[in-house]
């Protein structure tokens, strides 16, 4: 699953709506799964990615999670970069998935959208994605003016957004083991 350079069968498409919300999917094939079958796996994997984004910003960026959702914070404090409501999981037929809705934050030109992230079996494959439908990102170009108008998305939110996946991804699948 991992090799020198990374991930093996790493696969990330992006797009922005004509309505201007941004939809973007990492997803990579799994020899195994990472997470039981079960709540408690498909919770496993949302918990992991928000530890994940606090490591890979050495604490910068910091998450609380509560029963009223997951606050993503610049040092614990303010301002309230991302928010996002309480965890909806879905477990059927040997896919699960952890989906939170997002609801705030300066980051968010409205509450609008989500983040999933799924362990799914169609067939005999086997996937680990990360994905964001329906989201308005403040940083992102608007409908209607020039693309360089999104250039802090596109250079910055974005890219950090593909990092941690891939991290996200690779810690999975390192301590699932082999």
């Amino acid at each position: 699953m991992l090799t020198r350079s990374g991930l093996r069968e790493w696969e990330s498409t992006q797009r922005q709506t004509a309505q201007g919300a941004i939809e973007s999917d990492q997803r990579v094939r799994l020899h195994l799964p990472v997470v039981d079958g079960s709540v408690d796996g498909a919770l496993r994997l949302g918990r992991a990615y928000w530890r994940e984004v606090q490591r890979f910003t050495f604490g910068l960026i910091r998450a609380r999670q509560g029963d009223d959702g997951v606050e993503l914070r610049l040092v614990g404090r303010r301002p309230l970069l991302l928010a996002f409501g309480p965890p909806v999981v879905d477990v059927a037929e040997g896919s699960l998935r952890c989906r939170y809705p997002i609801t705030g934050g300066v980051l968010a030109r409205e509450p609008a959208g989500q983040i999933v992230f799924a362990q799914e079996r169609v067939g005999d494959r086997l996937r680990l994605r990360s994905t964001i439908t329906g989201h308005f990102p403040t940083l992102a170009a608007r409908p209607g003016e020039p693309d360089w108008t999104g250039a802090l998305y596109s250079q910055v939110q974005r890219r950090l957004h593909l990092a941690i996946s891939r991290r996200y991804f690779m810690r999975l699948i390192t301590e699932a083991g082999p």
